[in-house]
């Protein structure tokens, strides 16, 4: 065999491997395009108060609770309710100027868990779940036993409490208990994470 035989042959895999070559490059951006469109379409966008959030799935805005600044929000297919809230902080009580952010959080955080641990007519069960001194955000769990709202089984609400941008953020997730079965508590800490931490 003449070595002139041999080139088109090497010539041949040369091909064989670029197009192999090109055609795993298109499946990948493909795969990047596709995976990067469908989270996409995976997300509410909601901005509250200048501060953005991107919900995951799909969530509709129900209302506005004047008294406490919550934006109300409900996710039907997974049977979630979902508050958030983004004030000032000279707007509190516990406020006082020249606190850092650390110390406004703490405030913050036990302004909220003294009134809920206290028995205020409410009986509820209050424990900190998780805390992110470097991200600032503290996360924790109220369980309201024998809820009137809830035809009186105990009722599940996780709350992500942060500063950020000089603003006092809370969001609060209730795993509704017609739901066959709620988010765990692992679930419920992730969500929370995913809309604060975008």
């Amino acid at each position: 065999m003449s070595s002139s035989g041999l080139k088109p042959l090497s010539l041949q895999l040369k091909k064989s491997e670029k197009m192999k070559l090109n055609f795993n490059l298109f499946s990948i951006l493909i795969l990047l395009l596709v995976s990067t469109f469908s989270f996409a379409q995976k997300k509410t966008p909601f901005q509250i108060n200048g501060e953005l959030f991107e919900v995951p799935g799909k969530w509709e805005y129900r209302n506005q609770l004047k008294q406490s600044g919550q934006f109300h929000l409900t996710n039907k297919t997974e049977k979630i309710s979902l508050s958030i809230s983004v004030r000032k902080p000279e707007k509190f009580e516990f406020y006082k100027e020249g606190l850092t952010e650390k110390e406004l959080l703490n405030a913050f955080y036990k302004w909220e868990y003294d009134y809920w641990a206290s028995s205020n007519g409410v009986k509820a069960e209050v424990s900190e779940v998780k805390r992110n001194e470097e991200k600032n955000y503290i996360i924790w769990k109220i369980i309201i036993k024998n809820a009137p709202q809830n035809d009186h089984k105990d009722q599940t609400s996780y709350l992500l409490y942060a500063v950020r941008n000089n603003n006092l953020i809370s969001l609060n997730l209730t795993n509704n208990t017609d739901k066959k079965e709620a988010l765990t508590e692992t679930e419920s800490v992730e969500l929370l994470e995913q809309i604060y931490l975008k």
